[in-house]
């Protein structure tokens, strides 16, 4: 693994940038583009599979699993001139196959899980880009599961947790969309390495070619089809009217079509964004055991809430026409209360514990899009965390490492990804609920899906595994398909 992904990633950036041409158009200064009002909305319906595993050095033990899922989702953006607003809400079907070795003792355990998540990040602007933030969190899973230990019965557990975490906030700055943008200098590039653009535009022309390519670019249309078609036409009216093109014949419209199909769904963004605000978090987990090998049946409910204040640094920055940089900072801080209840027959056993804990993370992440169909991307990051227990010594914490993501279009319509990642924690506390737009703390599938569909936010990055002391590394493949 740690040979393959620098191999893997050394020659995709060669087979792009060993070919490149220098062109004026791809001098249109991406970083100040400022995207007009958008409203869109996408339906998807795919799967995944997932393969990894890891070793913890203080416990000695292991642990490797493969998982796969079915999920639809629902994803709107809306970006006007006084609300920018993104909410996500997704239901997955999860199957996993879990094998863990502790010592000399192996464990095997199978389950299929259902789950519910809405994300949502709603600014609502002021004047001199100052704006108030109203965004949450809310998660619902059920999880049965079957557990087999060497030489003993089957043990039938199920587990149902609920988390809600709403988030109130103050900030400036704004981070815009640059995908219109990038589609017209992509559409231009075509044209003119076919010899069918007429004139060399300029910035105006090209911002003129892109706020066209917004409106169409957002129009609703059930029927892909149609959408298509009226997408095209109105291209082909736009180059006409700006006189950008004067052979009009099928490579001119095959290069229309090609670019424009394959260059729809780029995530880069430009601007900086510094917010503040507080966070009350709730969570909430019903457990369930029972054991064949023992007389006692058990249920085990946890109940966790607190009060937590935030800062939160996004700089979002197009270096180039196929170069993106992304900056990540956030700093969390508060307090939180566990209840713990423990029932065995009629025996039953609480306990409440107290915490302050802070966590500082910090991402760097560089892009690269060659071209219409193609990402590949690695972020390095760091995470720091400091947790004072009541009646217990303090605590820090690290967890740090990279991530690579990388995605193709097969067809406009069809990706394929493929992320991999590598990691190291020590004693690292990820219970602090830190901003879920910016962060390297676990926090599951819901970073997934951000990163999956967000268009105007970082890919975030987390550890995926747990581990109390010890290395990591996750290796994933999906197909997705859009249905509109």
């Amino acid at each position: 693994m740690k040979t393959f992904l620098p191999a893997f990633f050394a020659v995709f950036l060669f087979s792009f940038t060993g070919l490149a041409q220098v062109n004026s158009i791809k001098d249109y200064p991406l970083k100040d583009y400022v995207a007009p009002e958008i409203q869109y909305r996408l339906m998807n319906l795919g799967t995944w599979m997932n393969s990894q595993g890891g070793n913890d050095f203080d416990q000695k033990k292991s642990q490797n699993s493969f998982n796969t899922n079915l999920w639809l989702s629902y994803y709107e953006y809306l970006n006007m001139a006084k609300v920018q607003r993104t909410e996500i809400s997704r239901l997955d079907t999860r199957y996993a196959s879990i094998m863990n070795k502790n010592d000399s003792i192996k464990q095997s355990s199978s389950y299929l899980s259902f789950r519910f998540n809405y994300l949502t990040q709603t600014r609502l602007y002021r004047k001199n880009n100052t704006f108030w933030g109203v965004h949450g969190n809310l998660e619902y899973n059920l999880s049965p599961k079957t557990q087999k230990e060497t030489s003993r019965e089957n043990i039938k557990r199920s587990s149902q947790y609920f988390v809600i975490t709403p988030y109130l906030s103050f900030g400036k700055g704004r981070i815009e969309p640059i995908e219109s943008a990038r589609q017209a200098v992509d559409i231009l590039l075509s044209l003119q390495k076919h010899g069918r653009l007429s004139v060399s535009p300029n910035k105006s022309l090209i911002d003129s070619l892109a706020r066209v390519a917004n409106r169409i670019r957002y129009k609703r249309f059930f029927d892909f089809r149609f959408k298509t078609i009226y997408q095209l036409e109105e291209l082909d009216k736009a180059l006409q009217g700006m006189g950008l093109v004067d052979t009009i014949d099928m490579v001119y419209f095959a290069n229309l079509n090609d670019i424009w199909n394959y260059a729809r769904t780029y995530k880069r963004g430009t601007g900086t964004r510094f917010e503040g605000g507080i966070i009350p978090a709730f969570y909430a987990n019903l457990g369930k055991t029972d054991d064949p090998n023992v007389s006692a049946k058990t249920k085990n409910n946890t109940m966790n809430y607190g009060l937590y204040g935030f800062f939160s640094l996004n700089r979002m920055r197009p270096v180039s026409y196929a170069w993106q940089s992304d900056l990540m900072l956030d700093l969390t801080f508060g307090y939180d209360k566990e209840i713990r209840k423990y029932e065995q027959n009629d025996e039953v056993e609480k306990t409440e514990t107290e915490y302050l804990r802070s966590m500082l993370n910090a991402s760097w992440q560089f892009g690269f899009f060659p071209n219409t169909r193609t990402y590949a991307g690695i972020t390095p990051y760091a995470g720091l965390t400091f947790t004072s227990e009541k009646d217990a010594d303090n605590t820090f914490g690290v967890n740090t490492g990279f991530r690579f993501d990388s995605y193709y279009y097969i067809s406009p319509r069809l990706r394929i990804s493929l992320r991999a990642g590598f990691y190291y924690a020590h004693n690292f506390d990820d219970k602090v609920p830190t901003p879920f737009w910016n962060t390297v703390s676990y926090i599951g599938q819901s970073v997934q899906h951000l990163r999956e569909t967000n268009d105007n936010v970082p890919f975030p990055t987390e550890a995926t595994t747990g581990l109390v002391n010890g290395i990591a590394y996750d290796f994933s493949f999906s197909l997705t398909y859009a249905l509109f």
